[in-house]
């Protein structure tokens, strides 16, 4: 999950990278919302384990 108070009118979202159980490799997770304040949160797939998490930005 990522949280901002003060995006500066930017947008934000949440990203996680998911290694499949079976050893195919990572899967990539993005929050399907942009958003400019509040929470953004994402889920690894079934099948899938947490690797490592980041947030996206873009100006507007």
């Amino acid at each position: 999950m990522a949280k901002c108070k003060n995006s500066n009118g930017g947008h934000y979202k949440a990203s996680a990278n998911c290694t499949r159980l079976d050893g195919g490799g990572i899967v990539v997770v993005d929050a399907p919302r942009w958003r400019t304040s509040g929470w953004s949160q994402v889920h690894c797939p079934t099948l899938t384990q947490f690797k490592s998490a980041a947030f996206i930005t873009k100006s507007t």
